[in-house]
């Protein structure tokens, strides 16, 4: 995987695939292989930029303040550097505020845009979640963190189906979120409130959300829908915060089905 410098630090990222351009966004403390189930999906029309987030997976970690600017002007700035002019924007979670923030400071150079489980504003339940999980990291390092995260992280149908799996995905996760990148990260995102300039998105939207997802709830995604003029909001079923690994067919078709229907926006 290779690194790129921006600014004052280097990224970690992917790119596969050829055709028009498609950008993937962590959500808080994943990195590129959490769009590991949409590689080859997606391949096959676009060219597609996976990458790690400054604080995230084999991306610099300099302790600082991460807010949704600075994400978005990473991201700005490595679309440049790859010599991406426009792009579809995915965005899952935290990387969906990330996706937010981008396609308002920089909308010459969004076309498509999905916000998956994600949300205009930090609201009281989701702040007391995000501070216990910055408490739960002070005290017991990523693996209490991530062990606390979890009930809220997957439908529990994925849960019981996928012990190995999620076995496996702690152990990478651990290793790439050290705590104190992961306590920036989190106390940067408690900061996250656009709901008043929401509606200014122009870019042709679609929102999906996990009927059961814990930790941002349809109530956000419907916030969402109801503020950005023309968006399509998609729920899907029997799955909770994170569609592309838990439902990656579905969530797969739900997504080139939309951009499809925008690549002109790109051409």
């Amino acid at each position: 995987m290779p690194l790129i410098k921006i600014s004052s630090i280097r990224l970690n990222y992917e790119i596969d695939g050829n055709g028009l351009a498609l950008v993937f966004i962590n959500g808080l403390t994943m990195d590129v292989n959490g769009w590991y189930f949409q590689v080859s999906a997606f391949t096959e029309r676009y060219k597609i930029l996976r990458y790690d987030c400054r604080g995230q997976g084999q991306s610099d970690k300099p302790d600082m303040d991460y807010s949704q600017e600075v994400h978005a002007n990473d991201l700005k700035d490595l679309m440049d550097k790859l010599g991406i002019k426009k792009a579809h924007i995915v965005g899952i979670s935290n990387g969906g505020m990330i996706a937010q923030h981008f396609t308002l400071m920089y909308p010459e150079k969004v076309g498509g845009l999905v916000l998956v489980d994600t949300c205009s504003f930090i609201d009281t339940l989701l702040e007391l979640i995000i501070k216990t999980w910055i408490r739960a990291t002070e005290i017991g390092g990523s693996e209490f963190r991530y062990d606390m995260a979890l009930p809220a992280l997957f439908a529990e149908s994925y849960i019981k189906d996928n012990i190995e799996a999620i076995q496996v995905m702690r152990e990478i996760n651990i290793t790439n979120n050290p705590p104190k990148p992961i306590v920036n990260l989190a106390k940067s995102c408690l900061k996250h409130n656009i709901n008043d300039r929401i509606s200014e998105i122009k870019a042709p939207t679609l929102i999906i959300v996990g009927e059961e997802d814990i930790l941002i709830p349809l109530k956000y995604s419907k916030i969402l829908h109801e503020q950005i003029r023309g968006s399509k909001l998609v729920i899907i079923k029997d799955c909770g915060h994170v569609p592309p690994i838990e439902k990656p067919e579905e969530f797969n078709k739900i997504v080139l089905d939309f951009l499809k229907d925008h690549d002109r926006l790109l051409e």
